[in-house]
């Protein structure tokens, strides 16, 4: 069975498809990067809204009593005595880094390679059906790059420390995260640090570890145990 959050990327993905050739298609020239510039805005909402939405739709709210709420400035002191987790944040800043100039390359690379190949230079030429299907193959081309571009560049695990968070005796609440206790085991690994005094929540299905740095690592971990493992 699909993963929900696979079906909505695949979603996403070729509404963004239909929506640019459609723009690009049937909008004026030269109202086409005000359009573009709103779904930008909208999709960017989107991204951090509808993770949210998803998780409260599918677990509802962490109830229960609270046994630890993480103090920002707490765990922030945590988390720089911590002299390895610059090291493993880097390859993620790197890749943030690379992939926008990268896709803007291969934005141009495309424009001047594939573009002139699909859209004639006067458009009045084909009818308007026959150059929405060649933006689309365009842009599906355009896309396409960008992910696999973006599948060889990012790491396979993404490392995402939590510094406002609760663990209740009803799973664990962070913003848009949620774990519900008793803890899925066949989709979440714990991993306890003593030493450097995290939990790793590693998610098999969205790649991401969630630490959640803690001043007492041995009563975090009874917690865990205690409610998060419970049959």
């Amino acid at each position: 069975m699909i993963d929900r959050s696979k079906i909505l990327t695949i979603t996403m993905t070729l509404t963004s498809m239909v929506f640019f050739a459609f723009v690009s298609t049937f909008i004026p020239q030269d109202f086409i990067w005000i359009v573009f510039l709103l779904y930008a805005m909208i999709f960017m909402s989107l991204s951090m809204t509808l993770p949210r939405i998803l998780s409260r739709r599918k677990y509802g709210d962490v109830k229960g009593a609270i046994l630890f709420k993480a103090d920002r400035q707490e765990i922030m002191k945590i988390m720089m005595r911590d002299q390895e987790v610059d090291r493993e944040i880097k390859p993620q800043v790197v890749a943030s880094l690379t992939l926008l100039p990268l896709s803007i390359v291969i934005w141009i690379i495309a424009s001047y390679t594939v573009f002139p190949y699909l859209i004639p230079a006067s458009r009045d030429t084909i009818t308007r059906s026959e150059l929405f299907i060649r933006y689309l193959i365009f842009y599906a081309t355009l896309i396409g790059l960008m992910r696999i571009v973006t599948y060889f560049f990012t790491p396979k695990r993404i490392l995402i420390p939590l510094n406002n968070y609760e663990i209740r005796s009803g799973g664990i609440k962070s913003s848009s995260i949620i774990i519900p206790f008793p803890i899925d085991r066949n989709r979440y690994e714990v991993t306890v640090n003593h030493k450097r005094s995290f939990i790793d929540i590693y998610d098999k299905k969205t790649k991401q570890i969630y630490r959640l740095y803690v001043p007492d690592i041995n009563k975090a971990e009874l917690f865990i145990q205690k409610h998060g493992f419970q049959k």
